[in-house]
């Protein structure tokens, strides 16, 4: 009995990885890749979209302190500058005298409601994305 025992110890050190359990450490590995990625696309998203913000909320303290001085907003030329390739900035000022800020978030998709976010004197939209 101990003689067959040793053989069975032996004959299974021997054997290596069945083609199955590479296949499932191989399934398992892409899932978790999968996962990774996709989270780090988010976070990507997440983290343009609150550069966006910030450039947003900052543009609106300039303004702010622009109408307090001078009783006037200033141009989209004399915002600074934002440097994100994917973002198109864009003012406008109405006749009378308000304005509003436009963020496009051109990776995102067009049916996406935080592609466009705005900011105005008296406003935030859409509300969902602030």
């Amino acid at each position: 009995m101990e003689g067959n025992y040793k053989a069975y110890i032996q004959h299974h050190l021997t054997e290596g990885f069945s083609l199955v359990e590479i296949l499932v450490a191989t399934a398992i590995a892409g899932i978790l890749c999968v996962a990774t990625t996709s989270a780090i696309t988010a976070s990507k998203q997440l983290s343009q979209l609150n550069k966006v913000k910030v450039y947003l909320l900052s543009a609106q303290a300039i303004q702010s302190r622009s109408w307090l001085l001078t009783g006037e907003y200033v141009t989209h030329d004399a915002l600074p500058p934002f440097g994100i390739a994917s973002v198109r900035i864009s003012q406008t000022i109405s006749d009378t005298g308000m304005y509003e800020i436009s963020a496009t978030l051109t990776s995102r998709a067009s049916t996406d409601s935080c592609r466009v976010i705005k900011i105005r004197e008296d406003a935030l939209t859409p509300t969902e994305c602030w």
